[in-house]
């Protein structure tokens, strides 16, 4: 089991068939998760194709993680909170400081967790995408 602390971030690969169990350990947590296909960083989670084909604009159980290919990154096979983000995108030190003050501005945003992690696999601005912010029901 990996615990990720909050503001901390984690860079794991899924192999096909294999299982991710995402819990919030404390309450009132989000987790941004961005996914890909590990083989073709080009290949990843696309909200509006998945929005499109599921007829729903939030993920629960069952929900289809699709990219911009319709390739199927991920299934929701189980899910107590009931409602899963994917339209209100990931936090950045700009947004931030829009939304709370400049004095927000050197503090943890997602965009930023996203980009030192991701660093490693090669994942950098250009590659980032959508992403599903779990746990979080934010209203449409």
């Amino acid at each position: 089991m990996t615990v990720i602390q909050p503001g901390d971030g984690a860079l794991l690969e899924v192999a096909a068939g294999s299982s991710l169990r995402i819990v919030d350990l404390e309450g009132n947590q989000a987790v941004d998760t961005l996914f890909y296909d590990a083989a073709d960083l080009a290949n990843r989670y696309s909200a509006f194709d998945t929005i499109r084909e599921q007829g729903a604009v939030y993920l629960t159980t069952g929900s289809r993680l699709l990219s911009g290919r319709l390739d199927e990154l991920a299934v929701i096979t189980e899910d107590t909170c009931g409602r899963h983000d994917t339209v209100g995108g990931a936090c950045s030190q700009e947004s931030n400081v829009i939304r709370y003050g400049e004095h927000t501005r050197h503090q943890h945003a997602c965009r930023e967790t996203f980009l030192k992690y991701g660093a490693a696999a090669g994942i950098g601005q250009r590659e980032l995408g959508h992403n599903v912010n779990f746990f979080m029901n934010v209203p449409v």
